[in-house]
């Protein structure tokens, strides 16, 4: 059998094909969010004058924005299937080759060790008072699923975390990673973004630091 270091190098190209993608379609969503209207004025006529001739000035700036954003939306579902197979990777390689960890009692009714458990998956970074770990398998698992009605226990469990432990000035869930957004089916870009999983350098970083390595 391979090791984790092997694996990592034989799935390297398709990764760094995959965020090559996924920078394809971010792009569109940079371009959407430029330009900016920006000014000193406070809300009134002087301000809505200003604005008027901002948009005239920046006529062919905005059209673009608009087109970019239409394409945005309309390619979603295909940026979500390129983070959803990333997301797929780093999981089997995590499946593959992690090792069981030492599961705080308060998640020990979710997180089981053992070949077929997933203590595995506790392990790395926080991310909203989650390791990485286990957001990436409960991110995984979601975006394979995501039309089963029942979500698994452990999925609700980690994104009721990526939805509350926000650190917003509000109680209210994020709504880029509350299954409850109906408006939302895969939630795999979401989660890759709140990762910071942009670059194939972010995604081997944590990987290595995951199967310590």
């Amino acid at each position: 059998m391979q090791t984790a270091t092997q694996y990592l190098a034989g799935t390297e190209s398709a990764v760094r094909h995959l965020f090559t993608g996924i920078d394809i379609y971010l792009k569109l969503i940079r371009i959407a969010t430029t330009p900016v209207f920006a000014t000193s004025e406070p809300h009134g006529p002087a301000q809505d004058a200003e604005y008027e001739v901002w948009q005239i000035e920046n006529r062919e700036s905005l059209e673009a924005a608009r087109q970019a954003e239409k394409k945005f939306i309309a390619e979603y579902s295909a940026l979500d299937a390129l983070c959803g197979a990333i997301l797929q990777i780093a999981d089997k390689t995590l499946s593959l080759y992690g090792k069981d960890a030492s599961i705080p009692l308060e998640w020990q009714d979710v997180v089981k060790p053992g070949k077929k458990g997933t203590a595995k998956y506790w392990r790395g970074r926080l991310v909203r008072e989650v390791p990485l770990g286990l957001v990436i398998h409960a991110a995984r698992n979601q975006h394979a699923h995501f039309d089963d009605p029942k979500p698994h226990t452990l999925t609700i469990r980690v994104f009721g975390f990526l939805a509350t432990a926000h650190g917003y000035p509000t109680s209210a869930p994020d709504r880029m990673y509350d299954l409850a957004n109906l408006s939302l089916t895969s939630f795999a870009s979401n989660v890759t973004g709140l990762m910071k999983w942009r670059t194939y350098d972010q995604f081997e970083n944590d990987m290595r630091a995951l199967l310590e390595i």
